[in-house]
């Protein structure tokens, strides 16, 4: 219930903000320029009286024709009868006819607005027809939303220059150049961004821990998978990936194993859940990934891939940015709706499959494969999670797989098991799942909670892993690695956590944040470490634990941090400004490694609060 309210809160804050960057700056524009041309009318009116008065001309009637004809409304095509009246108050590039036609660009720009909004609803609900539909909803928002936020930023920044002159020019008589070329730089930056999001490449395709297993290798492996292939009526993986993460899964997208690319048809088969399964459940579980294959999910998803995770690279950019903002919102709604209709698919094709693996294997087959692999999975995550709070250094072996397989069977009878089988999910890459009891009606088959334990400590006489010849020593060099690398995090996380207060602790800190040096225009240098940062020209060690806040600016060419105090520094002040002449080319290194030291002591202190809130009873 929370989850479903904090997920609708980001739905209403999302289209909030949408509404905001879509009709904001196109609102005040509007109302600023229909309030100024009525101005210009009034103030047109009266000069063209008072030069009446002066040449005692007829005023009455001059009232009746600006009353029937104000300046501002000869802004636009007039009778030949106007030309001259229009030539004298609303020529081309004078004050009426500026505010005559950011009038009407602005309210063109809240029509267009109101446009982008019902595309984006429409491209969303165009993904939730189809699996074809998601792809040509894709496509279509893609480019649609790219051209018209590009537009919008365009337009909306014209309208910012515009009124960033207007606004004081109108009010005051008299305008700041300055405030006129930070808002016109702005806007140029917001364009820069986005055609830089728009050619930027994609990252090279995943990799996946584990090894190829060849027809030589374990020829009754695919002697199996070619026939259950066959029942389903598909054509067999071109390759089978063995490896120790706790899935099962088929792809057509693009990855490599080892540096090595492979494509078309994979299947991935996790060996220490073989070993956790009988023959049958095995069998219900390679019927399910196969029938991903036969309905055509893993091709669509291949074709899918590629498009989202541009579209997703190309939104996360537009959100570094304030001038893209309008292009961000948009962006966001749309991938959150797609979002809902890409889970709903996942879910039908999950059923699909499931439905597949309890007709050619059967019901049972299935759905106890779920409750071992949901067991596993949950006891493994507690085994890791266990290993990774610890707070002093782990040894490169470090025994996970033997302390899951000793532990395991305890885990499962535990009074916290039935919870946990509740709310666990299974690890999934490339689609999301449908919770154990919708999956049990839909196969027509229930376990009670009550035997998910004996089904979950049951280990099998025989399994799919006998018959891979080479899973024992694929299975060793895998768990090697992944304890290496596990131990490797670790020591990495205890330099986030360490205050530090030892010897040791202190030189592991040091190991990943040492002290760094930026040299200055005149030989000055500005130091960060793990404690702080020292200005130059200045000994005094400004302490994180009294950094409240940062703020950077460029003036003038020079690049200038200011640092909010909690409490006043050893001048009596309660800000400190750090010049940083000549850093130049420098400076987006600086900024990373300012950003990542303070950040990992506003972790450290947030975690030891976390540990003292823990240990207080409440």
């Amino acid at each position: 219930m929370n989850e479903l309210k904090a997920l609708k809160k980001g739905y209403a804050k999302v289209f909030l903000w949408l509404l905001v960057t879509l009709f904001l700056i196109p609102t005040i524009t509007l109302v600023f320029s229909e309030y100024g041309s009525r101005q210009l009318d009034q103030q047109y009116s009266e000069i063209f009286v008072n030069d009446a008065i002066a040449q005692n001309q007829d005023v009455n009637r001059l009232n009746d024709f600006l009353r029937q004809n104000p300046p501002s409304s000869v802004c636009g095509a007039v009778p030949d009868e106007l030309r001259d009246y229009q030539h004298a108050v609303c020529a081309e590039q004078s004050e009426l006819w500026q505010f005559y036609m950011m009038d009407k660009v602005s309210f063109w720009t809240l029509i267009a607005g109101a446009v982008i909004l019902l595309l984006v609803l429409l491209f969303s609900a165009l993904a939730f027809t189809s699996r074809k539909g998601q792809l040509l909803s894709l496509t279509l928002a893609r480019q649609f939303l790219m051209l018209a936020s590009a537009l919008e930023v365009l337009v909306q920044g014209a309208m910012l220059v515009w009124l960033s002159f207007w606004s004081t020019a109108f009010f005051t008589q008299t305008y700041y150049p300055k405030v006129i070329l930070l808002v016109g730089m702005l806007v140029l930056y917001g364009m820069y961004h986005m055609i830089k999001g728009i050619f930027k490449k994609l990252p090279k395709e995943d990799g996946v821990e584990g090894e190829v297993v060849t027809r030589e290798a374990a020829p009754e492996l695919w002697a199996r998978v070619d026939a259950l292939a066959a029942q389903v009526g598909t054509t067999p993986p071109d390759h089978i990936i063995a490896g120790i993460d706790v899935n099962f899964y088929v792809t057509e997208a693009p990855l490599s194993v080892n540096e090595q690319p492979l494509h078309g048809r994979k299947l991935y088969v996790s060996i220490p859940l073989l070993r956790q399964l009988d023959t049958a459940q095995a069998d219900g579980v390679m019927v399910h990934e196969l029938t991903h294959l036969h309905e055509g999910d893993t091709a669509s998803g291949a074709l899918l891939g590629p498009k989202l995770h541009r579209f997703d690279q190309y939104t996360q950019l537009m959100s570094e940015n304030l001038a893209t903002l309008v292009v961000f919102y948009p962006l966001c709604l749309y991938r959150m709706l797609f979002e809902l209709a890409s889970q709903r698919d996942s879910r039908q094709r999950e059923f699909i499959a499931d439905r597949t693996a309890a007709t050619l294997i059967s019901p049972a087959a299935i759905i106890e494969s779920l409750i071992k692999i949901s067991a596993y999975a949950s006891y493994r995550g507690e085994v890791e999670q266990t290993l990774f709070d610890n707070k002093t250094l782990l040894a490169n072996e470090l025994g996970i797989r033997k302390a899951i397989a000793a532990g395991l069977p305890e885990h499962v009878h535990s009074p916290d098991f039935i919870g946990l089988m509740r709310q666990q999910n299974i690890p999934h890459p490339f689609d999301s799942h449908p919770p154990l009891a919708d999956r049990m009606r839909n196969v027509g088959y229930t376990v009670e909670e009550t035997h998910y334990a004996a089904i979950a400590a049951s280990f099998p006489a025989q399994s799919w892993a006998d018959l891979m010849p080479v899973a024992t020593e694929i299975e060793q060099r895998l768990w090697q690695k992944y304890e290496r690398d596990f131990s490797s995090a670790h020591e990495e996380s205890l330099a986030w956590r360490y205050e530090p207060v030892s010897e040791e602790e202190t030189a592991l800190v040091l190991k990943y944040f040492p002290p760094v040096t930026y040299s200055l225009k005149g030989g000055l240098q500005v130091a960060i470490s793990y404690r702080g940062i020292v200005p130059p020209q200045s000994a005094e060690l400004l302490e994180w634990d009294n950094i409240k806040s940062v703020n950077h600016v460029r003036r003038f060419g020079t690049d200038i941090i200011y640092l909010q105090h909690h409490q006043p520094n050893a001048l009596g002040k309660k800000r400190s400004k750090i010049a940083l002449p000549g850093i130049k080319k420098e400076i987006e290194a600086f900024n990373q490694t300012f950003g990542l030291y303070w950040n990992r002591h506003q972790s450290m202190r947030a975690l030891q609060e976390q540990e003292r809130n823990v240990a207080i009873p409440s």
